[in-house]
């Protein structure tokens, strides 16, 4: 029931966002809660976000309710993985930007017309060389 409802569907969603947990956990976890979720909203059709964050706690709640269940060490493990994952995404943008920002330096620098212009004013010279 849960795939005609949108609000359940983002209400799993945010929970799997917020769940640091090995994949295995994680997929075991969210599966009970879907079945969970499902019989709720059997029950009550027309919940919506507020619903279902009454009944099962907010999201962020909810995921670390299910973390409780896990063993530390791995989620510990998890989480250090993602924020290596991030640190690596952060510095391939620093360095991609940088790159981008130095090819736009050089080709700037060579794109200047140098040419100079020398407007000089020439006295008019008599043609009759006599007077």
């Amino acid at each position: 029931m849960t795939g005609t409802n949108p609000s359940a569907r983002k209400y799993l969603r945010a929970v799997r966002g917020q769940l640091d947990a090995p994949k295995e956990d994680r997929e075991r976890l969210l599966a009970r809660l879907a079945q969970a979720v499902s019989a709720y909203v059997e029950e009550n059709p027309e919940a919506g976000a507020e619903e279902l964050a009454a009944a099962f706690g907010s999201p962020n709640r909810c995921a670390a309710e299910l973390l409780a269940e896990c063993d530390p060490d791995r989620v510990a493990q998890v989480r250090r993985r993602k924020r290596r994952q991030l640190t690596a995404a952060i510095a391939v943008l620093a360095v991609l930007l940088a790159t981008v920002a130095a090819v736009f330096i050089y080709f700037d620098a060579y794109q200047v017309d140098h040419t100079v212009v020398t407007v000089v004013q020439y006295e008019s010279i008599p043609l009759d060389s006599a007077s």
